[in-house]
């Protein structure tokens, strides 16, 4: 598959939420970088877990532009998630048969981020219960906050600076 055809795969399996067709796309060994924390996402498993709880909170997904290079895809979309209005840059670098090796997601307005971190609040508790008990509870009590945290800071921003 050229870059082209999987930035055509992914938006079509986005639109129309269908997560077995996203999960085709990906390699195996995928790293996924979310616009909401530093910490990287690896694996098929891991990010199948994540992009699951993704698809079902997006009320709409459009992809707005696309650019492809020789490995590579990016691309813009336009979606409402958790009741926000969310403007999104996602870049796909691709492995030699054309899957998806690496995703790096970058979004605004923190309103928009800030339903994703709602989303990431449901999803990495899960997660992190692969480590322990106590590490699930840890990240669940962390995660809850952030969704509350970046919409506060989204209207005191605006009104700072206005």
């Amino acid at each position: 598959m050229d870059p082209r055809q999987t930035a055509d795969a992914v938006a079509q399996a986005m639109t129309s939420r269908d997560h077995a067709a996203l999960m085709a796309l990906y390699a195996e060994d995928i790293v996924f970088s979310s616009p909401v924390t530093a910490v990287r996402f690896t694996g098929r498993a891991e990010v199948g877990a994540l992009m699951s709880h993704v698809l079902a909170g997006f009320q709409s997904w459009e992809r707005t532009f696309v650019f492809t290079g020789d490995d590579e895809c990016v691309f813009g979309a336009r979606g409402r998630i958790g009741g926000h209005d969310i403007d999104l840059a996602e870049h796909f670098r691709l492995d030699p048969t054309g899957r998806v090796a690496e995703i790096s997601i970058y979004g605004r307005p923190l309103a928009g981020i800030a339903a994703i971190a709602a989303i990431a609040a449901v999803t990495a508790p899960p997660l992190a219960a692969r480590h322990g008990r106590n590490r699930e509870r840890l990240v669940g009590r962390i995660s809850r906050g952030l969704p509350g945290a970046l919409a506060r800071g989204d209207r005191l921003i605006t009104r700072l600076a206005r």
